[in-house]
């Protein structure tokens, strides 16, 4: 409860801000929507010459291009404050999230959200649904509800492994680069991990597992591997990258020097 009434004013007090600046807010999300559908566009030049692409027709495709959208589209709504950690720690303003009585992560993830974020979510969401539609796959409750914890986990998935690369500023003050590294290969999930050499397909899956938030939980929609199979997938490796992005991050505060005169 007191974590929640936290939230809820961190929320007001930013959601004010947003309002002084409505057009930025309505232009971001209008760019974010326009990026990814050039995406689209790529993916409809493909087809106009091809019929499949490794053996998946342009409505799978899709579906799991919608699939990459939704997890990616909510960590960025609201957990894109860890992009900011690396300026943070340089500049030594990191004391105020230490001196607050509230757990220091906690306050960090929730002192901003970012609105253009619903561009990502809102072509996602279109995407899945009316590429079901257009497929006629037989969906029932129980396949919702696996496609919605597929998609919570993926949020976690991003979300860990920004943490986890964030993190490590307390030793490199910057570790943007290696967030961007990490980050860019997402976009490598829009499209079925069979069409990458084996080195991709091995690093998105086991080191960098963009691949378990939309090839994997697509392949389960398409009745190509079992519902326990990509969950067991999600949870170990989730489980993984949560702890070791928790454990670089409170390993990192007892490390953390402040700013120097």
């Amino acid at each position: 409860m007191r974590y929640g009434k936290i939230y809820l004013i961190f929320f007001k007090q930013y959601l004010k801000r947003l309002m002084e600046y409505r057009v930025d807010f309505l232009i971001g999300m209008f760019a974010f929507m326009l990026n990814q559908a050039a995406g689209l566009l790529f993916l409809y030049v493909i087809f106009q010459n091809i019929t499949s692409l490794a053996g998946f027709s342009i409505e799978e495709i899709l579906l799991m291009y919608g699939l990459s959208l939704i997890p990616k589209g909510i960590d960025h709504l609201f957990f894109d404050n860890l992009w900011l950690l690396p300026r943070i720690i340089r500049q030594g303003t990191m004391d105020r999230y230490l001196l607050r009585p509230v757990n220091p992560l906690y306050t960090f993830l929730i002192e901003r959200f970012q609105p253009d974020a619903f561009g990502e979510i809102i072509l996602g969401s279109a995407l899945v649904v009316t590429t079901l539609i257009r497929m006629s796959i037989g969906i029932n409750l129980l396949n919702i509800l696996a496609i919605l914890l597929f998609i919570t986990l993926g949020i976690f998935l991003f979300t860990a492994l920004k943490l986890l690369t964030s993190s490590t500023s307390f030793w490199l003050k910057n570790s943007y680069p290696l967030m961007q590294i990490t980050y860019n290969i997402s976009d490598f999930t829009k499209y079925p991990l069979s069409i990458f050499p084996r080195f991709i397909q091995g690093l998105m899956t086991f080191v960098i597992p963009f691949a378990l938030v939309s090839y994997y939980p697509g392949l389960y929609i398409f009745g190509r591997i079992s519902f326990l199979e990509v969950l067991s997938y999600l949870v170990i490796v989730l489980s993984v990258l949560m702890s070791a992005g928790l454990f670089v991050w409170h390993k990192g505060l007892k490390h953390y020097e402040s700013a120097g005169s």
